[in-house]
C-alpha cells in the first residue's frame, strides 16, 4: 500500500511545476518521473485545474516521459522472459498508446474468446478441423475482420480497437489469432513474408522438439487471416513471391519466432504513426524495437 507520506511528498513536488528556473525545474521533474506510475492520477489532477499553458506543457511531458519509461520496461521485461505469451507484447503497446486501456476487462474478453474455441474443440479433430473450428469462431461468432487498405490507421494494431470495433491491421489480427492458438496448445506461428502475414500450422504437438527451432519441413500448411483463416500450402508462396519479383528464402517458409512478428508489427506500426505525422510516438517504438534488435541469440525461427 502507497504510504500516504509517499503522497504528500508527490503532491508538493507536483505544486512546484510552475518553477520559472529551467535547472531547478529539472530536478523537480527527474524527481516526480522517479515516482513512475504512481505520478499519474497526481499529475492529471493538477492539470485539469491548471491554468497557464506552459505549465499544461510541463505536466503532459512528464506525464508522457513517465508513460514511456513504463512501456520500455514492461516490454523489455517481456522479450527477456522466454515463457511469455504473444499477446502479452499487444497488451503492453496497446495500454501506451490508450492511457484508459482496461487490461482486465480485455484480458477477460481474450479468456472468452478462448474458451468459447475450446467448447468447440475436440481431441479427434484433425489439423485443418481444428483451423475450421477456430475460424468459424473467430470470424463468424465474434466477427473480426482485417483492414486491408494500403494505408493503416495506426489505431488498427491495438488490441482494444480489435474487440470493440472487431477490426484490426493483417499484423495485430494476426497476432491475435496466433495468440489463441498457441494458448489452446495449437501449434501456429507467423511467417515473416513479404507484403503479407501469414501463419503456419506446425506438425502434431506431440512431436514439439524441445528447444529445437522449426523450418518449412514442420509446416504442415499455411493460414491467411486476414482472410477468414482460409488454408493453403506452399505453392501459393512461391506463386506469391514470384510475382514480387523477390528471390526465394526459406524464412518466407518458415514459421518465426515470436519476437520476429513484434519486430514486423512494430516497424509497420512505425510506417502508420509516421503517415499521420504522430513522430513524437516513433521514438520510443524505435527503442523497442532496438532492444528486440540487441536481443542476444534472437532466433528467427520459431521454437519450443
Amino acid at each position: 500500500m502507497v504510504q500516504m507520506v509517499e503522497i504528500k511528498e508527490l503532491e508538493a513536488l507536483v505544486s512546484l511545476v510552475d518553477e520559472p528556473n529551467e535547472d531547478m525545474f529539472d530536478v523537480i521533474r527527474q524527481k516526480i518521473i522517479s515516482y513512475g506510475k504512481l505520478a499519474i492520477p497526481v499529475l492529471d489532477d493538477v492539470w485539469v485545474n491548471t491554468m497557464g499553458d506552459s505549465d499544461s506543457k510541463r505536466i503532459e511531458s512528464i506525464i508522457e516521459d513517465i508513460r514511456q519509461g513504463i512501456l520500455i520496461t514492461d516490454f523489455n521485461l517481456w522479450v527477456s522472459d522466454p515463457k511469455s505469451d504473444i499477446i502479452d507484447g499487444l497488451i503492453i503497446i496497446s495500454k501506451y498508446f490508450h492511457p484508459d486501456f482496461n487490461e482486465k476487462y480485455y484480458i477477460t474478453l481474450f479468456d472468452k474468446l478462448c474458451r468459447d474455441t475450446w467448447l468447440e474443440l475436440n481431441d479427434n479433430l484433425t489439423a485443418l478441423e481444428k483451423i475450421k473450428v477456430l475460424n468459424h469462431v473467430f470470424y463468424s461468432v465474434y466477427n473480426f475482420t482485417s483492414d486491408n487498405k494500403s494505408t493503416l490507421y495506426s489505431d488498427t494494431y491495438f488490441l482494444n480497437r480489435i474487440f470493440d470495433h472487431k477490426i484490426g491491421s493483417e499484423m495485430a489480427l494476426g497476432i491475435l489469432y496466433i495468440a489463441v492458438a498457441q494458448k489452446l496448445n495449437i501449434p501456429i506461428y507467423g511467417v515473416d513474408l513479404p507484403g503479407h502475414f501469414i501463419l503456419a500450422y506446425l506438425d502434431s504437438i506431440e512431436n514439439y522438439r524441445y528447444g529445437k527451432e522449426y523450418s518449412e519441413l514442420d509446416v504442415m500448411f499455411y493460414i491467411n487471416a486476414s482472410k477468414d483463416g482460409t488454408a493453403f500450402t506452399r505453392n501459393e508462396i512461391s506463386h506469391y513471391i514470384s510475382q514480387m519479383k523477390v528471390e526465394q528464402s526459406e524464412k518466407h517458409f518458415s514459421p518465426c519466432a515470436n519476437l520476429v512478428v513484434y519486430r514486423r508489427m512494430l516497424s509497420e506500426l512505425i510506417d502508420s504513426l509516421e503517415l499521420e505525422n504522430k513522430t513524437s510516438k516513433t521514438v520510443v517504438l524505435k527503442k523497442l524495437l532496438s532492444e528486440i534488435h540487441h536481443t542476444n541469440n534472437l532466433p528467427e525461427s520459431a521454437s519450443i
